[in-house]
């Protein structure tokens, strides 16, 4: 989208003084959607600095998080490089307009624009994949796999340690039953040779995603086609994982959301009033 339409956009979307910010479905609460889901449009994101084609924004989930300061009409957009998911973004309002992004790329490379202007470059891989223990042998059947896959993440819980040293805000998450995006193989041979198929699911609080699963089933070398894991944050509160009740990931409170070489960064714009 042109700088001028984004302008227009804006002005559009103005929310005036007079709006009740209170009712469920206020005219705020209307304008500030259609903001949200207007400004993904501002930025381009590449898979490598050299590359010349972007990344397919597809918004995978609509949530609501009334827990932490009403926020409403949210979205998670999964930015897709030939059917893989190479990134994702949480935007959402809560005092100014957030973009939260996090890579989902098994190397670093990744780049985003706004307009002009680079805004988020990650330095490092966004995910590190593990093997998943006592995992069947993927399926030749694609309906088969996504049934192996829906097993496999209800082996996995999750927990929100929140803010605190004392981890007192401790809160497990919900899995959501379906996953949010399941991998274009066709789309993903040219690129990702390796992957055999894919689906990311997550963990919430309310419908919020505050961490996002990717199982893959890849074929790497002489090692024979199996299941890997890898979690992402989508918070920036401490978070844990468990595979079969043993904790196999775990970080901590993100103290410097701001860092555009880190593989989460939460850009933010003022709301037009």
């Amino acid at each position: 989208m042109c700088v001028a339409v984004v302008a227009i956009v804006f002005l559009e979307l103005r929310i005036s003084a007079g709006d009740d910010p209170d009712g469920p479905e206020s005219e705020r609460d209307k304008r500030v959607q259609l903001l949200i889901d207007a400004t993904v449009e501002r930025y381009r994101l590449r898979p490598a600095s050299d590359s010349q084609a972007s990344l397919d924004p597809q918004v995978a989930f609509r949530w609501r998080n009334p827990t932490r300061g009403g926020q409403a009409n949210a979205i998670l957009v999964l930015w897709i490089h030939d059917g893989r998911p190479a990134a994702a973004t949480s935007v959402f309002a809560l005092g100014q307009l957030c973009h939260e992004f996090v890579s989902l790329s098994r190397t670093a490379g990744l780049v985003a624009h706004d307009g002009d202007e680079l805004v988020w470059s990650p330095s490092v891989a966004g995910v590190q994949f593990q093997e998943v223990a006592d995992a069947p042998t993927p399926a030749d059947s694609p309906v088969v796999r996504l049934r192996q896959m829906k097993g496999l993440v209800r082996r996995f819980s999750a927990t929100l340690t929140g803010w605190k040293s004392s981890e007192s805000q401790r809160e497990e998450l919900r899995l959501l039953p379906q996953q949010l995006y399941r991998y274009d193989v066709k789309a993903a041979k040219t690129t990702h040779p390796e992957l055999r198929d894919g689906a990311v699911f997550a963990f919430v609080q309310g419908t919020d995603p505050e961490m996002l699963l990717l199982l893959e089933s890849v074929a790497a070398g002489d090692r024979p086609l199996g299941w890997q894991y890898a979690f992402a944050r989508a918070t920036s509160g401490g978070l844990e994982a468990q595979l079969d009740g043993e904790l196999v990931w775990k970080v901590e409170q993100l103290l410097d959301d701001k860092s555009r070489t880190n593989p989460q960064v939460v850009l933010r714009k003022v709301i037009p009033e």
